[in-house]
């Protein structure tokens, strides 16, 4: 498992799909609070696709969290993975963002 992990940082992972019973390759968010880092991860997948609700935070400064392109992290669809399935870190994302993310994280949860 990768030791320096935290709340904010953007990593790319593999993801399991169980609808289509496959992983897929993605950026995700780390939502948990180091506390609760362990062996599994809290994440917030992150798409490059429209949003679709209310619950997708569209990342204003997607560039400096290490993404190749506008994106959004979508807060409705939080899971947890075994840490093993992060693969490299990309960045970490703004205050800002990282605020928007997690006011909508509490507000769905």
């Amino acid at each position: 498992m990768k030791s320096k992990m935290k709340q904010g940082d953007v990593w790319l992972a593999n993801v399991y799909f169980k609808d289509k019973h496959q992983f897929k390759r993605l950026p995700v968010i780390i939502v948990a609070n180091e506390m609760a880092l362990d062996i599994d991860v809290i994440i917030a997948p992150v798409t490059s696709h429209l949003p679709r609700n209310k619950y997708d935070v569209v990342l204003e400064y997607w560039e400096e969290a290490g993404l190749l392109k506008p994106s959004v992290a979508r807060t409705s669809k939080i899971i947890s993975i075994h840490g093993s399935e992060l693969i490299s870190r990309l960045g970490t994302l703004n205050e800002h963002d990282l605020s928007k993310v997690l006011h909508t994280c509490k507000e769905l949860f």
